[in-house]
C-alpha cells in the first residue's frame, strides 16, 4: 500500500511530480482494490465509514490518467 500514509486523495497522488504515469496508474489501481473489498466487507456487515466517495474519486483519477 505505497499510497497508504502518504496521500490523503487520489487528486494528491496525482499532483505528485516524482512519480510516473504508470506508478499513479499502479497505486490507484491498490488504493481502489483496496476500497473495493473494504465495501465487500462492509456489505458482508463489517463496521466502518463509507468508502463509495473515495472509491469514485479513485476511479476518476484513473481515467484522467488514461485519457478516457
Amino acid at each position: 500500500m505505497g499510497y497508504f500514509g502518504k496521500y490523503d486523495t487520489p487528486t494528491d497522488l496525482l499532483a505528485d511530480e516524482n512519480l510516473s504515469v504508470g506508478e499513479k496508474i499502479e497505486l490507484l489501481e491498490s488504493w481502489r482494490d483496496d476500497k473495493e473489498a473494504y465495501m465487500r466487507a462492509a456489505g458482508e456487515g463489517m463496521q466502518g465509514p463509507s468508502r463509495s466517495e473515495a472509491l469514485r474519486l479513485i476511479e476518476n483519477a484513473l481515467i484522467s490518467l488514461r485519457g478516457e
